[in-house]
């Protein structure tokens, strides 16, 4: 019962708010919205708001094949023709009959437009037909931006503004551009006030530049700077973009420009996933193929994926030592690099030129199947740092991080020594693998393989005499072993 009550004291107050509000002024001309309140025989009325209404002729809303296309309702949009004797509104006055004059010089003085045909071509315009009626419109006022070819408005239909009547109806000058520009003021003021920065709107591409592209968002442009594309690098707008394209934006700021004008920052890339949210699609330990994007004093930034680079620390381009990167590498260069690490929070990516040019050679040498670690394999590796005890060396066909122990014991005799001048950092050497223990530690040698090299000359050596019947004696066979080994 309660709900009841407020609902007709609602009912009641709103009813009262309309009788006092005040009835709606409009001038001849101005453009105006309503809701369809009835239709009647020859007419059609418009609630306007407030107590004012406006009349309109049926015939406006009829098409080709005589058929109503409004009904009650719906909200049309017409422009008032004449306030005397009530509003009266029209889509477009059209001109015809014996009092066309007559109809040109009210549709002038309250300014509101006319149909009429463009006819010919005349010098500094075009000629336009309004029934009979001629009317010249100067080039510059036949569009928004000037006609370099005024034939392509040849036979088109065109609402215009009349602007000038003089000698009885033989000089009238009329525009259209004038009401385009009332329409890109009206879509400019409604555009405005929906926009904000973070929301999402359509647009079309209206002109490309070195610096970005501008975006038509309804009657205000807004500008996409060339960083704000794409999330990948591109030297001009037009490798992704092009004139009349739509597209979709997000506004990043809006502020005044000097003038006062809005100045609107757009981005597309902003409403795209980019490559860390997508999957870089590879991992670390992987030889992939990047563009130096920029040198550094302590390294190169090479662009790995869309917008994202990783970093060749400068230690890490070759295995020789360099002042700066600048002199093995220059901005776009291909390059291969091995992926050493890759930190998903912090969106770094840490790579290396110089051993992707190793396990490619290695994986050349040895072939693509060899990915299994097992004891027994003679392998090559990379001298990663030398210790008291012994060398770290790694084995880049295994991954990034994998290396193993090559203890001083596990030396060849002929290398063993001054260790450190031997083996510097970044030599290749071939070991054997011996061990590896439940935590994954690698133990390397030499020796062993320098052992197996021994038995295997020995077993070479008496099959030899055994072919040939003679066989000597021990101290033969240990003399001829060292003699080759010499």
């Amino acid at each position: 019962m309660e709900e009841k009550e407020m609902k007709e004291a609602s009912f009641e107050e709103l009813l009262k708010a309309s009788f006092e509000s005040p009835a709606r002024r409009v001038r001849p001309g101005e453009r105006i919205s309503g809701i369809v309140a009835k239709i009647g025989k020859d007419t059609i009325f418009v609630d306007l708001g407030g107590k004012s209404e406006g009349i309109a002729d049926l015939q406006e809303f009829m098409d080709r094949e005589g058929y109503l296309t409004v009904k009650p309702g719906d909200q049309v949009e017409m422009r008032v023709s004449s306030i005397k004797d009530g509003i009266h509104l029209t889509k477009g006055m059209k001109v015809q009959g014996a009092d066309a004059l007559d109809i040109l010089r009210e549709a002038k003085e309250n300014l509101v437009p006319v149909e009429g045909k463009v006819s010919s071509i005349t010098k500094g315009g075009l000629e336009v037909d309004f029934s009979g009626i001629r009317a010249f419109c100067p080039l510059s006022q036949i569009d928004l931006i000037f006609t370099e070819k005024p034939e392509v408005h040849l036979g088109a239909r065109y609402s215009f503004r009349i602007m000038e009547i003089k000698e009885k109806g033989k000089n009238i000058i009329v525009s259209r551009r004038v009401l385009l520009e009332e329409e890109q003021e009206k879509r400019l003021k409604e555009t405005l006030e929906r926009l904000k920065p973070n929301l999402e709107s359509e647009g079309k591409v209206t002109k490309l530049t070195n610096f970005g592209a501008f975006v038509d968002l309804g009657g205000i442009e807004g500008m996409v700077h060339i960083s704000e594309i794409s999330h990948g690098r591109i030297n001009h707008p037009s490798e992704v973009l092009q004139t009349g394209q739509p597209v979709r934006v997000k506004v990043l700021k809006m502020e005044p420009d000097k003038e006062g004008k809005p100045k609107i920052s757009l981005s597309i890339k902003a409403l795209e996933p980019d490559s860390w949210e997508k999957g870089l699609g590879f991992d670390e330990g992987e030889i992939i193929r990047g563009k130096v994007s920029r040198l550094m004093d302590f390294g190169a930034f090479v662009e790995v994926a869309p917008g994202v680079d990783g970093l060749v620390h400068i230690s890490e381009i070759s295995y020789e030592r360099i002042s700066h990167p600048s002199r093995l590498l220059k901005e776009g260069d291909i390059v291969d690099v091995m992926v050493m690490g890759i930190d998903t929070e912090a969106h770094r990516i840490s790579l290396s030129i110089k051993e992707a040019g190793v396990k490619k050679k290695i994986i050349e040498e040895e072939g693509p199947d060899q990915v299994r670690l097992e004891v027994g394999q003679v392998l090559k590796g990379i001298v990663e740092d030398a210790k008291p005890y012994g060398l770290f060396v790694r084995l880049p066909q295994f991954g990034a991080k994998v290396r193993g122990l090559l203890p001083n014991e596990e030396l060849r005799t002929s290398e063993k020594g001054e260790v450190k001048k031997r083996f510097p950092r970044g030599r290749e050497i071939q070991v054997e693998v011996v061990s590896i223990d439940d935590k994954g530690k690698i133990r390397l040698s030499q020796r062993a393989m320098e052992e197996r090299e021994d038995r295997e000359d020995y077993q070479k050596f008496m099959e030899k005499e055994d072919r040939s019947g003679k066989f000597g004696t021990l101290g033969d066979v240990f003399k001829g072993l060292k003699l080759k080994k010499e």
